[in-house]
């Protein structure tokens, strides 16, 4: 009796190293099957833990190397340390403080206008002196 479609398929070890070390560089899953000659179905069946923990374990190995270059001595090591700080831990360059650009007519006249009308300007009204009460004087105050 023949058996009737195609075999069925048997990740080797090899597969699953080649497929853990794609899944680890972002290789879509469609080129990753490609290079298997599988469908992406089949794939995602049968490496399903290589294609999720691909990336862990390619960042481990990129840390891991980037921490020993970054404990020399010499250029390369600052230079791997500097970029470890920025990549992985959020550090940035501080940037000089920029130059303002200078307001435009319109702009001056209307800050100009609006501090003005705010009251913190020479043209607001003077404050009332700090003993004067408005409204109107109460009885008491009159007697």
């Amino acid at each position: 009796m023949t058996t009737r479609g195609r075999p069925r398929y048997e990740p080797a070890e090899k597969d699953r190293r080649v497929v853990e070390m794609m899944a680890g560089w972002a290789i879509p899953e469609t080129s990753i099957a490609k290079v298997l000659a599988i469908d992406p179905k089949t794939l995602r069946k049968h490496f399903a833990e290589e294609l999720t923990v691909g990336h862990a374990k390619l960042e481990a190995q990129l840390a891991q190397n980037l921490l020993r270059i970054a404990q020399g001595q010499d250029r390369h090591a600052l230079i791997a340390t500097i970029f470890a700080l920025k990549a992985r831990f959020g550090w940035i360059e501080q940037q000089p403080p920029g130059r303002e650009q200078p307001l435009g007519k319109k702009e001056a006249m209307l800050n100009a206008a609006q501090r003005a009308a705010s009251g913190n300007s020479k043209f607001a009204p003077p404050r009332p002196p700090p003993y004067y009460r408005a409204g109107r004087a109460s009885d008491d105050e009159l007697n």
